[in-house]
């Protein structure tokens, strides 16, 4: 057998302290901290929030009828979508249709068009069924509600329909429908 003698060196792994062990740990957690500095960014709002003022002057210019749009609601109410077109259901006319996110991330949306298209009403109401009338910012409104949930707020005036709808809540949408003006 072979017996093992000491070289008279002394082994460096004995002579590793604590110390040591805690200025690598803090080493590898520097690179770490600055590795996530270079890549992670704020992630910006998903929701993109639109100027609609441009388009509701071309549909109040072209529409033979007054075009509705929210006054006075908080900041909190970010406008995402806006459009002056036909809709599968209003073909050949125009509809107005303008979207928001609620304060609560809900969804709410303004329809309106003088079209006579029968189509149109269970387009913008998601197929809903009226649900009973409810008395808002002086106007009578028929409710509907879809299948899905989705939430609608539904007047004639003077041939032009009406149609608040979306996810958010009834409070909401009342709020929005008290709101639009022409």
């Amino acid at each position: 057998m072979t017996e093992i003698s000491p070289t008279g060196r002394s082994n460096p792994r004995l002579r590793q302290t604590a110390g040591d062990m805690v200025r690598s740990l803090a080493l590898v957690l520097g690179v770490v901290a600055v590795i996530l500095i270079v890549t992670l960014r704020p992630q910006p709002d998903a929701v993109k929030v639109i100027d609609y003022q441009p388009e509701l002057a071309v549909a109040r210019a072209q529409a033979g009828y007054p075009v509705l749009a929210p006054v006075g609601l908080d900041a909190d109410w970010r406008a995402t979508s806006v459009r002056w077109q036909p809709t599968t259901g209003s073909t050949p006319d125009k509809a107005w249709h303008l979207g928001f996110v609620t304060p609560d991330d809900a969804y709410a949306q303004l329809g309106q068009s003088s079209t006579t298209n029968v189509n149109y009403l269970p387009e913008q109401t998601d197929r809903g069924q009226p649900m009973g009338r409810v008395s808002v910012g002086g106007f009578d409104w028929q409710q509907y509600t879809s299948k899905a949930g989705q939430r609608s707020l539904v007047r004639v005036d003077r041939g032009v329909t009406i149609v608040v709808t979306g996810t958010a809540d009834w409070a909401a949408l009342e709020l929005f429908a008290t709101s639009l003006r022409s």
